[in-house]
C-alpha cells in the first residue's frame, strides 16, 4: 500500500486530466449496467466495471473535452452525479424494451395459469418462466445483431447532445421517459393479446360448462386445457412475437 500516497499526489497534480476519465467512466458504468447483454445479473459486477473502464479509455481520446478548466471537489462530485444521470437515461432507453418483454411474459403466464412458476437468471426480482424465456431470447437476438456496437457508437454521439457536466432539461427527460413507458406497456399488452383472448374464450366456455353441469369439477378439466393450449400457442407464435418486438426495438433506437 506504499504506492497509494504517490498515486494520490499524481492524481491531484494532474486533476484536470484525470477528471474527464472519472466523469466519462461514471456515464459509461451506469450505461453498461443497464445495457441488454452486458447489464444482465448473470455477468459479474467486476466484469461489467472492467468493461466500462476499458471502454472509457477508448472513448476519451475521441471526445472533444476541455481539459484546461479548473475543477473544485464540489463541482467534480456534482458533475459526476450528472454524468451518472445521463448514463441512466441512455441505458434506460436501451433497456426499456426488455422490460416490455418481461411485462408481456408476465401477462402470458397469467393467461396460461403459470404465473406461479418462476424462472431466474435474468433479473434480481423473481420473474415467470415465460417472461424469462422471452427476455433471454430477446437479449440473445440483440447481442447477435451487434447491439453493443451500435449502442457504444450512439453513446459517443450523445456527448454532443448532452455535453460533459451540462445541466439536463429534467422536464423534457421526464416527459420522454413517461411517454416511452406508456408506449412500451401498451406494446407489451399487444404482444400478449392472443393469449388474453384465449384466456377470455376459455373462461367464458368454462362458465357455460359450469352452469350446464354444476356437479362437474370444471377447474380440474379446464386448467390442463388452458395450460396446454397456451404452450402450443406460444410455440407457434414466439418467433413472430420476437420479430415484431425486434422491429419495434429498431424503431425505438432510430427514433432516439
Amino acid at each position: 500500500m506504499d504506492y497509494l500516497p504517490t498515486l494520490a499526489d499524481f492524481i491531484f497534480a494532474n486533476f484536470n486530466l484525470v477528471y474527464p476519465l472519472m466523469a466519462v467512466f461514471a456515464r459509461m458504468s451506469v450505461f453498461v449496467f443497464l445495457l441488454p447483454g452486458l447489464g444482465e445479473t448473470a455477468i459479474s459486477t467486476r466484469t461489467r466495471l472492467v468493461t466500462a473502464l476499458m471502454l472509457t479509455w477508448l472513448i476519451v481520446p475521441i471526445l472533444d473535452i476541455d481539459v484546461g478548466r479548473e475543477w473544485s471537489f464540489v463541482s467534480l462530485v456534482f458533475a459526476v452525479g450528472l454524468e451518472a444521470f445521463y448514463g441512466f437515461v441512455l441505458g434506460f432507453a436501451f433497456r426499456i424494451m426488455v422490460f416490455g418483454l418481461q411485462i408481456a411474459g408476465s401477462i402470458i403466464s397469467q393467461s396460461m395459469s403459470l404465473s406461479q412458476v418462476f424462472g431466474g437468471g435474468m433479473t434480481t426480482e423473481p420473474s415467470t418462466t415465460v417472461a424469462t424465456i422471452l427476455m433471454m431470447a430477446g437479449v440473445t437476438l440483440l447481442v447477435t445483431l451487434d447491439l453493443h456496437i451500435r449502442a457504444f457508437g450512439m453513446l459517443i454521439t450523445t456527448f454532443d447532445t448532452f455535453p460533459l457536466a451540462s445541466t439536463p432539461d429534467t422536464g423534457k427527460i421526464a416527459y420522454w421517459m413517461s411517454q416511452r413507458m406508456m408506449s412500451v406497456f401498451s406494446f407489451a399488452v399487444g404482444l400478449a393479446l392472443p393469449f388474453i383472448l384465449l384466456s377470455f374464450v376459455y373462461n367464458v366456455m368454462l362458465g357455460f360448462l359450469n352452469k350446464a353441469m354444476p356437479q362437474l369439477m370444471v377447474s380440474f378439466v379446464g386448467m390442463p386445457f388452458i395450460t396446454g393450449a397456451g404452450i402450443v400457442l406460444l410455440a407457434i407464435s414466439i418467433s413472430g412475437l420476437l420479430l415484431i418486438w425486434l422491429r419495434e426495438y429498431d424503431a425505438l433506437i432510430l427514433g432516439f
